[in-house]
């Protein structure tokens, strides 16, 4: 877990610190060695990032210091919101994809120009958009 933490603020260097000291005295059965050690990262990048995003929180809430709220709503965050993310992003490429055939539509529509590949193209860019942006409406 000695990772570089010169850029790390004081309490982030100071929570990896006893975080490692913990886990120095863990007996790391059932894990492999290797496994140990991807648990040590995983624990040293949650550390660091519930750090980063807790001192973020309480600025946005404009306080002076993070108050216990804060460490709640960054691990509600940092946990809970990876899916959500995911979801949001296709969301948005569902949005891209819609508005890509109904400017074919219009595009067909202005031209009275009708192929076969064109309106192919255009209902699965509908089809696939619609379903992306109802998944992301769905998971929220």
């Amino acid at each position: 877990m000695a990772e570089s933490t010169q850029n790390q603020n004081p309490t982030t260097n100071q929570a990896l610190k006893q975080a490692e000291d913990a886990l120095a005295g863990t007996n790391p059965e059932p894990f492999s060695p290797k496994a140990f050690d991807a648990l040590k990262r995983a624990i040293s990048w949650f550390i660091t990032e519930l750090v980063e995003e807790s001192i973020k929180v309480s600025k946005r809430h404009r306080s002076d210091n993070v108050a216990e709220s804060h460490v709640e709503t960054a691990v509600r965050y940092l946990v809970g919101d990876a899916p959500v993310r995911i979801f949001r992003h296709l969301g948005t490429i569902g949005g891209v994809l819609f508005g890509a055939a109904l400017s074919n539509v219009l595009s067909m529509i202005t031209t009275r120009v009708f192929t076969v590949a064109s309106v192919g193209i255009t209902v699965a860019l509908a089809v696939v958009g619609a379903f992306l942006i109802a998944l992301h409406v769905a998971r929220d």
